[in-house]
């Protein structure tokens, strides 16, 4: 399987795939140095899975196991890194608009395009997809510390649960409130406040290990998933060590700003709980920290 950059063009017919193949040539692509053909849905699934560095893949929707949008549908799971260009026999572009509403990133019609149009096509496909995905990285992560919101952290929980139950594993949850933060704005303002939560953010992420997840709930609530423990008593090892990391001073406009957090944690296996139901859990945890001094850590 390749290692270096290719267009995979799924198409049953060879006549098809043999022109496709010379326009490609002639057209010198920048985007990739190979083309990988195959004839079915279900090759191309397996290529895409064993085979990364796809650039675009340029998929007939009149294929032996698939035929129209739904070829479409069965492909893109596989193919969200690259974008996606429908090649269709039908001279109504009703059908390639279709597909382009459906998540292709644009489509030729066979019989109709030459080298330039191709060339064009590519390289439009290509910019659009690398706009969708920096729209949906700006959606999913927060605008002022970078964090993952809320959206992006349950997906991953959603995982580390389902692996948990599938290797009876350990993971913990550990929720971050940070204390008089409101005092914080009051009295140097929001500019100080916005300094503290990076300050937090950048913190949190040298703590924690790749595989960890920190996320900024909005506000100064602040979570930390940690999807597998080597020990039980992990957690709360981790707990301490971000309260100590976070309860240094932040330095602003030549002042030093006092921080401290109260953290709560939850530890899960086997998928006993939700994700939701874990979640409130964690935040208990917090407001226990909270109701006992605050700047501590505990464990629900």
């Amino acid at each position: 399987m390749p290692q270096s950059p290719y267009i995979l063009l799924v198409e049953d017919n060879p006549g098809d795939a043999h022109l496709t193949r010379a326009l490609l040539a002639e057209v010198g692509t920048e985007t990739a140095t190979a083309l990988h053909w195959v004839q079915s849905v279900d090759a191309a699934v397996n290529f895409l899975e064993t085979a990364p560095g796809c650039e675009a893949v340029l998929l007939d929707l009149g294929l032996p196991d698939g035929q129209g949008l739904a070829t479409l549908q069965a492909i893109r799971p596989y193919a969200q890194e690259c974008p996606i260009v429908v090649l269709t026999g039908d001279t109504d572009e009703a059908t390639g608009l279709k597909a382009v509403s459906d998540g292709a990133q644009d489509f030729l019609v066979k019989g109709s395009f030459d080298a330039g149009l191709l060339r064009r096509c590519l390289g439009f496909a290509t910019h659009r997809k690398r706009a969708e995905r920096a729209l949906l990285e700006r959606a999913l992560h927060d605008e002022l510390t970078g964090l993952p919101r809320r959206d992006l952290l349950m997906d991953r929980l959603q995982e580390a649960l389902k692996h948990a139950q599938r290797v009876r594993s350990e993971g913990a949850l550990l929720f971050i409130d940070l204390d008089h933060f409101k005092q914080t704005n009051d009295t140097h303002g929001h500019a100080a406040g916005d300094a503290v939560l990076c300050a937090v953010a950048q913190r949190l992420r040298k703590v924690v290990r790749a595989s960890d997840t920190p996320a900024r709930l909005g506000g100064d609530e602040f979570v930390v998933l940690l999807p597998i423990l080597a020990a039980t008593d992990d957690a709360l090892a981790v707990g301490r060590k971000v309260l100590a990391a976070v309860a240094q001073p932040v330095e602003f406009d030549g002042q030093q700003l006092a921080v401290s957090a109260s953290i709560g944690v939850t530890q899960f296996r086997n998928a006993e709980l939700s994700a939701q139901d874990l979640m409130g859990r964690a935040d208990a945890a917090m407001y226990s920290a909270k109701a006992s001094g605050r700047g501590t850590v505990r464990l629900l």
